[in-house]
């Protein structure tokens, strides 16, 4: 772990991310960050970022009131006068993002990895390797592992996590024996406890089944939504992906069923963006139309039980010869390439025996960062 947990302001003009993080936010201040160099996803890692003393005294008289608040790496970005307010839906342009940097990394973390997430200092990256599934936290240069933690026992399948803001705990799906699990864990990597998920009942069936491949935290109801993967080759509930459920963070009881539009399959993994107000899912199916896989987009502005939501559309994964396996919103700056707001996840678990898995991120540019 890195210094400066505590509320003191860091006094160097160059700081590690981390540390100059969580000591703004312990003010109450989410930073708005540029580079000194930039940052790379690749091995090369990010070296330090640039903080400018006045920058900091400025967010700070600006904390809570409602201007430009960019959280590092990962949370909301919004601006009262621009972002939309209350249910108005907020179109993120999807047709229009843009490939922007690729990286790609090898490393323990990486074999059968499943997806990731972070709070905005580390990365929470789920690996699903046989007799060793665990959850690690890493540096956001990706170079540094901080802690890991074991699967609960008996876990058949973990899948992509999410992070809750508003409890700071990271929620990983569980796949095994009915039922299948909400898997809490706190920031400092110790479990805070299991829930099991079911229908609108405690202790019915969950309608997705056994079946528990990703889940994604929205704000905006406090609810953790999953699907089912979506296999077209199967003639049971996962054929299909047709519908998302919501569930009660704390009991694991379904709150809401939101119907799609139309079918998608091979989901395997989700994200809320601005404020819960859009859904992403990303999918490794490839459309017979394209040969192509998707990040498809979802209006959740106003989303209520039992009532279809509209689609935003859709982008194509680039280079996307592996096995799509995230979608995570995450604020990056690079040194020679465009901010990105959105990185997908892709794993190559080809490599010879005895080799780690390689991961891929392809990051995406976006035209409008606020409607996200």
């Amino acid at each position: 772990m890195t210094a400066g947990t505590g509320s003191v302001m860091p006094t160097a003009e160059t700081v590690d991310l981390p540390t100059l993080f969580r000591a703004t936010t312990a003010m109450g201040i989410e930073p708005a960050l540029t580079t000194a160099g930039g940052l790379r996803g690749d091995k090369e890692g990010m070296g330090k970022m640039s903080w400018n003393r006045r920058d900091i005294l400025k967010a700070a008289g600006k904390a809570g009131a409602g201007a430009l608040a960019v959280s590092a790496l990962g949370g909301m970005e919004r601006t009262a006068a621009a972002a939309p307010v209350g249910n108005v839906p907020s179109n993120p342009r999807i047709s229009e993002w843009a490939h922007a940097k690729s990286s790609s990394h090898e490393a323990g973390w990486a074999d059968q990895f499943q997806g990731m997430c972070t709070d905005g200092a580390y990365w929470y990256i789920v690996s699903n390797a046989e007799d060793n599934q665990r959850l690690h936290k890493l540096s956001l240069d990706f170079r540094t592992t901080y802690a890991s933690l074991s699967a609960p026992s008996g876990s058949g399948h973990i899948g992509a996590p999410t992070y809750d803001p508003q409890r700071r705990q990271i929620y990983v799906p569980v796949e095994g024996d009915e039922p299948e699990l909400i898997w809490k864990v706190t920031t400092g990597l110790s479990t805070a406890g299991m829930v099991p998920i079911s229908g609108r009942t405690p202790g019915s069936h969950a309608p997705q089944r056994w079946k528990f491949p990703w889940m994604a935290f929205n704000p905006r109801d406090g609810l953790v939504y999953s699907s089912v993967f979506g296999n077209p080759e199967h003639t049971d509930i996962d054929k299909e992906v047709d519908r998302i459920w919501g569930y009660d963070r704390d009991t694991g009881i379904l709150k809401k069923e939101i119907p799609l539009p139309s079918r998608v399959y091979a989901i395997q993994g989700g994200t809320f963006g601005n404020g819960g107000r859009n859904l992403y899912l990303a999918s490794d199916y490839e459309e017979a139309a394209n040969d192509r896989k998707h990040v498809y987009a979802y209006d959740f502005s106003s989303a209520t039980d039992g009532v279809p939501v509209r689609t935003w559309g859709k982008v194509a994964v680039p280079d996307a010869d592996d096995e799509v396996e995230c979608v995570v919103f995450a604020h990056l700056s690079w040194h020679g390439a465009r901010d990105t707001h959105i990185s997908i996840g892709l794993l190559d678990d080809t490599v010879w025996s005895g080799a780690t898995d390689n991961v891929y991120f392809r990051h995406l540019a976006v035209p409008s960062p606020i409607l996200i």
